[in-house]
């Protein structure tokens, strides 16, 4: 660390050889802007003296921290807090590279059980109100605070690994507990314009059969309808590779019109069949794996078992011995 001090931002010019640009459009980026705007600038930023070849002007030169620093200007800042270092060309690289190495991202279940403490630590705060210290939209405080509704250990491994997209584990969250251990497996495995409105459906049928004062057992296999890439309708649009099949026993051009629109959302034939292999497969794979658990639980029980069997002898023939 060097000398702490509070300098005008005029005084500070961007390193011409930057590790990483500034995306001014990148939703991190803009709520970075936003939180300085609410909270002010915390923390410093590192920069260096220099001088201009040109003109002989002394100023600083930024070492590390500059999307701190665009964000700071952005929000209207006139002054900065620094950290003053003397470092050489090849140590500035050098640092920017460490910095950047050892930065180390706050997981998304962590992160949510911290915005949960802010809460809790202060009742009267509400979750706008959090948003707007942080920079961020309410309904992105919403969907951080649903995470904490995954109890499951394995379930927040995965989403920290990111194993589960954050889009997964949003809606995953919104599922009853006895429920998400039945959708680990297609949160893994799927795409959020797939996955999230299966988890929208099954969501809804819980809602209905709880107002109607009925269980929701487990539904059967039902198609889910989402969109295809618009990369694959430019593709046909070009090509009509699809249509023949799709259209094969279509009888009408309303038939025709009407298997369309089912293909754009996944819900023609060939497409629920697609589904429906991979539902088949998920479930196969998921009974395989607990039917590999139970006898892995089974024969932990056994081992168990025979172990209290065996010092229930041992202090039988100790007791025996000592008689």
């Amino acid at each position: 660390m060097g000398n702490l001090a509070k300098i005008q931002i005029a005084e500070i010019r961007e390193n011409p050889v930057a590790l990483r640009a500034v995306n001014n459009e990148d939703e991190r980026y803009l709520g970075l802007v936003e939180s300085i705007k609410a909270q002010g600038f915390l923390g410093t930023i590192t920069v260096r003296p220099s001088k201009d070849g040109e003109t002989g002007q002394d100023y600083y030169e930024l070492v590390d921290g500059l999307h701190r620093f665009c964000a700071a200007k952005d929000a209207g800042l006139t002054e900065i807090n620094v950290d003053i270092v003397e470092l050489n060309d090849d140590q500035v690289l050098e640092a920017q590279i460490m910095t950047n190495i050892h930065k180390v991202e706050t997981k998304p279940i962590d992160y949510s059980k911290q915005l949960l403490r802010i809460l809790s630590r202060n009742p009267l705060m509400t979750e706008a109100e959090l948003a707007m210290k942080l920079g961020k939209s309410t309904q992105w405080i919403k969907e951080r605070l649903g995470l904490t509704k995954i109890a499951s250990e394995e379930i927040q491994s995965l989403v920290n690994e990111g194993k589960i997209t954050l889009a997964n584990a949003y809606a995953l969250a919104k599922l009853p507990a006895e429920e998400m251990a039945d959708f680990v497996d297609r949160a893994i495995t799927l795409s959020p314009d797939e996955f999230v409105p299966a988890c929208q459906a099954r969501a809804k049928e819980i809602r209905d059969a709880k107002r109607k004062g009925e269980n929701a057992d487990v539904a059967e296999f039902a198609p889910v309808a989402f969109l295809q890439k618009m990369k694959d309708v430019k593709e046909e649009l070009e090509t009509g590779a699809v249509a023949s099949v799709l259209l094969s026993d279509c009888q009408t051009p309303m038939d025709g019109y009407k298997r369309a629109i089912e293909w754009m959302l996944h819900l023609d034939p060939k497409s629920v069949e697609a589904q429906k292999a991979k539902d088949d497969a998920r479930k196969a794979e998921r009974d395989a794996a607990k039917k590999k658990r139970d006898i892995a639980k089974a024969e932990k029980t056994a081992q168990k078992a025979k172990e209290a069997a065996a010092a229930a002898e041992s202090a039988k023939a100790e007791l025996e011995k000592n008689a």
